[in-house]
């Protein structure tokens, strides 16, 4: 930890000159020298993927010096890979402590094959591709026509199926062995040595045939490589969250007068960031918090002089022609269970809304942009006004308009009692992206105003001052569209927390009629023990066979813990 102060010291002064996820090796090599290496572990509910079913995972990063969850990095990816090295997903996950969960619903479209499951820091991605976390997932999708996966002369086999309740910290426990349909099961997490750590529990149905075996926490680390190979390019860590790069052109010609970049996303959680350009055109923007918007804004301010145009860099690809595909193959005798899989998965689709309850919820927690007591004016509250003029004069007290230095009508807020007084117009957002020209907003119909939000303290962009804030709301979101300096440009959201609950039968007579035909009955990716026992409900379905309870994480000394617990359901 006390490496991380000090390279955390050395980086933020230096954040200007890196506007790229890479840069020259030699430039950080004495930077980034004594910064821990990382790991991922991935806990997922199954290697053996389907149509019409979910895939659960969460993803476990370490500091490989202490085997701790990594302090390091803020953002982890994870991606499922086919043959030919096509993503089928890519998913941001924004960590916190080191861990984070999503999932991903198998839609028809992924054949039949073998896939790998990758994931990784963009600080591990120094070491290559062979430095991430890899494992082999089986796909079979019986909607497909051909099948070169089976294997006509291979006998099945279900592979292992001991178990592992219980190590020197944590053991597993349920009352029986064997369930009925839609029984209730009590799982007790026994803390004997009164631990704490980070913990997942998956509870699954195993495939009657040969899928791949899954990596656990105490193995995960075997297959990884790095490769030392020279280069001229070095991956930065994203230490304060995810690292944005882009470029504006022509250059600014300038070197005292830096112009600055401004984002916006939109959504229900708002992001608003700016950053200085540096000498060679390039900006980058840190994305520390969560968010469900997919169109970035971007405008150079203070853009008077030059018509810029102004790109995102894309994140770097891992190279997958160095990942190894094994050839698994199934028994023709599986062909009844995958056909009676297939039709059970059908089945829950289509009650996907009678279960409405059971499904995943995402969350997105709303922070404040901005800091300060602000006074929000909703306008439906007062009598409407014809003009925004009138509506400030006579409704917001706070602030008003006034003639700036060259006649133009601007907006000034009435500032905060002994706060300095620059004698400087405020910031102006609208619908979340800025706007330097007050004129063109004040001549904006009043009536698709919704609110209007004014803050009095002062607020820094780099080198600009801004006396307050104005924060409006339209009602449509169509004011943006009048402005032409704006650069659109798409942007893939990080994952969003989901709260996960299943199907449950404690007033059985509710779902009499409501066919269950689970095979996933259980996923909870986030457990933290704090030096007790740990009790989980949860309920059988339709489904019948041998079921696995699988535990998988690290305790606060950085220990693994890997438990596995079957069942039979009758």
């Amino acid at each position: 930890m006390n490496n991380l102060f000090k390279i955390l010291l050395v980086f933020l002064p230096l954040c200007e000159m890196w506007a790229q996820p890479v840069t020259p090796n030699m430039q950080l090599q004495e930077s980034f020298k004594e910064l821990p290496q990382e790991k991922v572990f991935v806990h997922y509910n199954s290697s053996l993927l389907m149509p019409g079913t979910q895939f659960y995972y969460k993803v476990y990063v370490l500091n490989t010096a202490e085997n701790k969850l990594s302090e390091l990095s803020k953002v982890a990816y994870v991606a499922l890979i086919d043959k030919s090295g096509e993503e089928v997903f890519k998913h941001k996950i924004y960590l916190e402590n080191g861990v984070g969960a999503s999932d991903f619903f198998i839609p028809n479209s992924v054949n039949s094959g073998h896939y790998k499951l990758v994931a990784y820091t963009q600080w591990m991605q120094n070491g290559g591709v062979k430095n991430s976390f890899r494992a082999d997932l089986l796909s079979i999708n019986p909607y497909q026509n051909e099948q070169d996966i089976i294997d006509t002369d291979k006998e099945i086999s279900a592979g292992n199926l001991k178990d592992n309740n219980s190590d020197e910290f944590l053991s597993l426990s349920v009352p029986k062995t064997t369930y009925e349909k839609r029984g209730k099961i009590n799982l007790e997490i026994i803390n004997t040595e009164k631990i704490t750590g980070n913990f997942s529990v998956s509870v699954n149905k195993l495939a009657e045939f040969e899928v791949p075996e899954k990596p656990t926490s105490a193995n995960y680390g075997r297959n990884y490589e790095i490769d030392n190979k020279s280069t001229s390019e070095y991956f930065i860590p994203e230490l304060r969250g995810e690292l944005l790069m882009g470029s504006i052109s022509p250059r600014p010609i300038n070197s005292n007068r830096k112009p600055q970049v401004a984002l916006s996303i939109n959504g229900n959680q708002q992001i608003f960031r700016t950053s200085v350009v540096n000498n060679a055109g390039e900006f980058f923007l840190n994305l520390d918090e969560k968010f469900d918007g997919e169109t970035a804004l971007l405008q150079v301010l203070k853009d008077e002089d030059s018509e810029y145009k102004i790109q995102l860099r894309e994140k770097e690809k891992i190279n997958t022609s160095a990942l190894d595909f094994k050839d698994y193959k199934i028994s023709a005798e599986a062909t009844d269970e995958i056909l009676q899989r297939s039709i059970h998965h059908q089945i829950e689709n289509a009650y996907f809304e009678v279960r409405a309850d059971s499904l995943a919820v995402a969350e997105i927690e709303n922070k404040e942009l901005y800091p300060g007591e602000s006074q929000l004016y909703v306008l439906d509250n007062y009598t409407r006004f014809k003009t925004l003029e009138e509506t400030f004069v006579e409704i917001i007290y706070l602030a008003r308009i006034r003639k700036g230095e060259h006649g133009e009508p601007e907006f000034r807020v009435s500032g905060i009692e002994n706060s300095l007084d620059y004698g400087l117009p405020p910031l102006l957002l609208v619908d979340n992206v800025l706007v330097e020209d007050h004129s063109h907003f004040i001549n904006y119909p009043s009536e698709k105003v919704e609110s209007v939000e004014v803050f009095r303290n002062n607020f820094y962009l780099g080198p600009m001052v801004a006396q307050g804030l104005i924060r409006v709301k339209t009602l449509e979101g169509d004011y943006v569209e009048s402005l032409d300096k704006l650069t659109e440009i798409k942007i893939k959201s990080p994952q969003l927390n989901k709260n996960y609950s299943f199907q449950n039968y404690n007033q059985l007579e509710k779902f009499n009629r409501i066919p269950d035909f689970r095979y996933q009955l259980f996923w909870l990716p986030q457990i933290e023990l704090e030096e007790k026992n740990k009790s989980i409900e949860f309920f059988t379905s339709d489904v019948k066979g041998t079921f696995e309870i699988s535990l998988e994480g690290f305790t606060r000394d950085g220990e693994p813990v890997s438990l596995k617990k079957q069942f039979e359901v009758k």
